[in-house]
């Protein structure tokens, strides 16, 4: 459980569900450049980008033209409206977004789950211990 709730390996977030429909090579151009962590799935056609950097990712494409809000993908050839239409929609998931979907939410997660497993050992282990070794001394 604590090596779980200690883990930094990125948690990706699918990005593009179908890379046939946009120019893939532009779009992993920008990725780079910005050096943010991607993989693609080749057999499923899929784009992920690591989760903590997903909102970098999406404005690093807003300014090429690429509003992405998956699943949907538009291309803008003005990039002033591609930025716009895209703070809208930041605006809009901000407001209505869940808990479960803000990005402090699985390090809390972890963090309380590691309390609770300490809490659990401190009661189960450590209180009977004391108890005995102190129900040993009285005793003599």
């Amino acid at each position: 459980m604590l090596i779980w709730a200690r883990t930094d390996s990125p948690i990706y977030r699918p990005l593009i569900q179908d890379m046939r429909l946009v120019d893939s090579v532009e779009i992993v151009d920008v990725l780079d450049q910005e050096g943010i962590r991607y993989y693609s799935d080749v057999k499923n056609h899929m784009l992920y980008v690591d989760q903590a950097k997903s909102d970098l990712a999406r404005v690093a494409l807003a300014k090429k033209g690429f509003v992405i809000e998956y699943p949907e993908i538009t291309k803008h050839s003005d990039l002033n409206t591609a930025y716009d239409e895209f703070i809208k929609q930041q605006e809009e998931k901000e407001l209505n977004g869940q808990i479960w979907e803000q990005p402090t939410f699985l390090p809390l997660v972890k963090l309380v789950m590691g309390a609770l497993v300490i809490i659990v050992l401190i009661l189960a282990v450590v209180r009977p211990m004391l108890r005995q070794f102190l129900l040993d001394e009285e005793d003599e």
